[in-house]
């Protein structure tokens, strides 16, 4: 049933100063990514700034990321918009590119009940030529119940759940009722460790863009079953995960990532307050600090 396995990045855009896409950079991003171990790529998600974004740039970046992967690699993208015509035309430009799968949150703004969630996952299930993962992100868009999600499960071409509740005790009923085979990836990096210990596939995480080797290591160490390492990585990546959080989503993340030597946090297509602008100025030693700290913690080069 599922197709995907491993640790994924939920990629950040880098722009350029006019506000497009920094091409160049997001193929010399995903390239390093690759180079440390992710097992494939995950494009147009909230790290993405993709409910921001035309739909004309984030088919751009279905197509840099099929470039970069040189077809060695799985693609997932996001499709998310409160526009259901948006959502089916991102699936279909999914497929014509050779994408290999589809992640859905629910809608927006519109309050609908369980039911006409599940009826309208349902018709785009059946209507997708790609896989269908659903996306449970109670942070940004109508939380599934375990019951929907077990209803949903069961519908044919969908594959598979990226749960970013961050809730331990609702992941682990999500893997005792869905059938087997059924794909559950964990969106919360604090939890990755356990996530795979407790059954799941694998992650989709800000953190796997900005730290790929280490994400990787611990997806590694859990299946060579050292669990020791994989947990000592785990809770060496957690002061990096405050810091990505605690400015502006995702902006905390790409300061994190200019810390690393790559081209973003100098424009984002949101409006910035004076006082994200003015952490993004001064907490950019803080990163670099985290970085070398996180160095000597897991023994990686960064």
């Amino acid at each position: 049933m599922g197709i995907l396995r491993g640790t994924f990045p939920a990629l950040l855009t880098p722009y350029c100063k006019d506000g497009s896409i920094n091409e160049r950079e997001f193929i010399n991003y995903c390239e390093f990514g690759i180079s440390k171990g992710l097992n494939g790529l995950f494009c147009n998600g909230s790290a993405g700034d993709s409910q921001a974004l035309s739909v004309e740039k984030q088919v751009k970046l279905m197509k840099l990321s099929k470039e970069v992967s040189k077809g060695q690699i799985p693609i997932i993208t996001g499709i998310t918009s409160s526009v259901y015509e948006h959502t089916a035309f991102l699936a279909q430009q999914a497929y014509e590119l050779g994408l290999d799968a589809l992640l859905l949150a629910m809608p927006y703004y519109y309050k609908f009940d369980e039911h006409t969630l599940f009826e309208y996952v349902k018709n785009l299930a059946m209507t997708v030529k790609l896989p269908l993962y659903i996306y449970n992100i109670p942070l940004f868009a109508p939380p599934l119940s375990l019951s929907l999600i077990e209803k949903l499960s069961k519908i044919d071409n969908i594959v598979g759940i990226k749960d970013s509740s961050g809730d331990a005790l609702l992941l682990n009923h999500i893997l005792d009722v869905v059938p087997q085979g059924f794909d559950v990836f964990v969106g919360r990096e604090e939890f990755y460790a356990g996530a795979l210990f407790a059954g799941a596939k694998g992650s989709m995480t800000s953190t796997g863009a900005v730290f790929p080797e280490l994400m990787s290591e611990i997806y590694r160490a859990m299946n060579e079953k050292k669990y020791a390492r994989a947990l000592s990585i785990q809770k060496s990546l957690l002061r990096a995960i405050r810091f990505g959080m605690d400015i502006a989503f995702p902006m905390g993340f790409a300061l994190l990532l200019k810390a690393r030597g790559f081209k973003f946090a100098d424009f984002t297509p949101h409006p910035l307050s004076q006082i994200t602008q003015k952490a993004l100025r001064e907490r950019l030693d803080e990163a670099r600090d985290i970085i070398k700290n996180l160095e000597n913690e897991a023994g990686i080069k960064l």
